[in-house]
């Protein structure tokens, strides 16, 4: 008869890392599945694109390549030899079983890069785990972290410049305030609550009054500054719901997205028009 199969054990990919801890909101990110909003489905993908580009460029893979969000803090160790990087230092070399973590603190959100990209099943386009929409899985110990393929060269990138100035375009609810609510966002600093995620950010500062406003459900997007009937406004972060009901008073211009979301819990941010929007 024929010999019974060997049991050899899988080799171990050229570039794999084996989560030793994971603490907090730990997802594979990219940038995202743009396109599917009347489909129900929010864009997601990496709450600070710009964070992800630099942690990417730093090993030469493609600015939008998946990687690693840690809200959080996050331990790995290394398998076999790794070039990974962090969104604020420089790329290194993980010789097997050395370990290595990252943790958010400083900013609400840090990356990790593993060269040539994280592994992960694509869905409509993207590795991002999307949580909101049953799309993935946290990141938990013991979970296995594969390099995806062969990786492309990439420039150098740099993030955004420190600042707690945030612009935003005013409108388009201006029915539903009082002609006092968009002064008073602009006149004092808020500051971002422990309710934060990757649905929304809730601020606390200066209360927004609102006027006679009909709840109507329509769609929402990223950046957009709604006020729940408290008055303490809310900015919708990448996996926000497509439609919603409350008045909107700004948008946060793209240039400043990033910035804002940045910003780590207890942070504050000044908002500045710079269009009416009317």
């Amino acid at each position: 008869g024929r010999p019974a199969p060997s049991r050899r054990s899988r080799a171990v990919p050229a570039m794999r890392l084996t989560v030793v801890r994971a603490v907090g909101l730990v997802t594979v990110q990219d940038l995202g599945r743009p396109g599917h909003m009347h489909e129900g489905l929010a864009p997601g993908g990496a709450l600070v694109p710009e964070l992800l580009a630099a942690a990417n460029s730093r090993v030469r893979n493609p600015i939008g390549a998946a990687a690693v969000e840690v809200m959080g803090m996050l331990t790995v160790r290394a398998e076999s030899a790794v070039l990974v990087s962090t969104d604020d230092g420089p790329a290194r070399t993980l010789s097997p079983g050395e370990e290595l973590t990252v943790a958010s603190g400083r900013r609400s959100v840090a990356y990790l890069a593993v060269r040539g990209g994280v592994d992960a099943p694509v869905v409509l386009g993207s590795r991002s785990t999307q949580l909101s929409a049953g799309i993935g899985a946290l990141i938990r110990a013991g979970t296995s972290i594969d390099a995806a393929g062969a990786p492309e060269d990439a420039p150098d990138v740099e993030p955004f410049e420190e600042s707690d100035i945030v612009r935003i375009v005013a409108g388009p609810d201006f029915e539903a305030f009082t002609p006092s609510a968009l002064p008073t966002l602009v006149s004092q600093p808020y500051q971002v609550s422990p309710q934060m995620s990757r649905v929304g950010t809730r601020l606390s500062g200066p209360s927004l009054e609102r006027s006679r406003f009909d709840d109507r459900s329509r769609p929402m997007i990223v950046g957009a500054l709604e006020v729940p009937p408290d008055g303490q406004p809310i900015v919708l972060g990448p996996e926000h719901p497509t439609t919603g009901g409350y008045p909107v008073i700004g948008v946060i211009v793209q240039a400043d997205r990033g910035r804002f979301f940045a910003t780590p819990i207890g942070g504050t941010v000044r908002f500045v028009v710079v269009s009416e929007g009317r």
